[in-house]
């Protein structure tokens, strides 16, 4: 029997205790707005001051709890069983989708659109009342309500942003991805002369009916012998392509020391004349096929065109 390498305790106290603050502070949101809004025109600062102390001093308790509520899990060492997938990149965007909302619970991520949320709901909250003080009296007498209203959301979106942001024991076992960072360099790979089939290459872990996803990367199938040469790509932060490595799959077939990685500047050019050689080194080890003619002609048009591009530029 595969034994479970995450045991989670029960979160009903850490969302109680988060229900409690928010709401008592919510009152007490309710409680100096009454007081306030009989002065706020002629003591701005003191609304201001007094909503920021009523707002500030609920975060110490919703990240205590939140801190709480994530750390409910125990690693218990798990035994990965790895296997190296390809694929492409609408299927690893929904594998990663799946990912984080499975394991939101170990993943940690900075969430920016819930601080950009964070940011409006604190402004709404100090600035709202001017404009509905000078409403009808209705709104008016509804405005305390509607500013602990709004200290709720900012209290659930703190507590989420928090909840997301900490890591625990499992959070190393559970990288986070961002597929759009491989856009860019999948889209270059996939529009280069010579190339099969473009994705990305990942390694996937499985233990107890849990999967952690790792290293993947954008890779490429060299038409023609697309089961036995890949290229491999490295991406910085902005997914811009850094290095691209040749890889034969076959141990019948080496690199020789005319075929290296390529580094920055990366152009369809140099990609073109690496998969060339490729391609040459794969029938120079296997023999020639038809359809590797075929791929080395085109390849051959590609770099004669851009050839020709570069001396009219010149």
């Amino acid at each position: 029997m595969t034994e479970v390498p995450i045991i989670s305790k029960s979160s009903l106290p850490y969302q109680i205790a988060i229900f409690i603050v928010i709401h008592m502070w919510a009152f007490m949101c309710f409680e100096v707005a009454q007081y306030q809004m009989v002065t706020l025109y002629q003591s701005p600062l003191s609304w201001i001051g007094w909503a920021t102390l009523v707002l500030s001093s609920m975060l110490p308790g919703l990240a205590i709890s939140a801190w709480k509520l994530k750390d409910r899990v125990q690693l218990q060492n798990p035994n990965w069983k790895f296997e190296v997938r390809e694929v492409n990149l609408q299927e690893f965007e929904e594998m990663i989708k799946n990912y984080n909302s499975s394991y939101r619970y170990l993943l940690s991520s900075i969430d920016y659109l819930l601080l950009v949320l964070l940011s409006i709901c604190y402004v709404t909250v100090i600035a709202l009342p001017f404009y509905l003080m000078s409403t009808n009296i209705l709104i008016i007498a509804s405005t305390p309500i509607i500013l602990a209203f709004f200290t709720i959301v900012f209290g659930l979106l703190f507590s989420y942003f928090t909840f997301k942001i900490i890591p625990n024991s499992a959070t190393p076992e559970f990288p986070t991805h961002q597929p759009r960072r491989f856009r860019k360099a999948i889209s270059f790979l996939a529009h280069s002369s010579g190339i099969f089939w473009s994705g990305v290459r990942l390694t996937i872990g499985e233990a107890g009916g849990f999967y952690t996803i790792r290293s993947p990367m954008p890779v490429a199938r060299i038409e023609g012998i697309e089961g036995t040469a890949r290229i491999e790509g490295e991406i910085d932060s902005s997914g811009n392509l850094t290095r691209i490595i040749p890889v034969f799959e076959s141990d019948g077939i080496a690199l020789s020391e005319k075929i290296g990685d390529i580094v920055e500047p990366i152009t369809p050019t140099k990609t073109a004349h690496l998969i060339r050689l490729m391609i040459h080194e794969y029938i120079r080890h296997s023999g020639g096929e038809e359809i590797l003619d075929d791929v080395l002609e085109d390849i051959d048009t590609f770099l004669s065109k851009h050839k020709s591009i570069d001396d009219t530029s010149n």
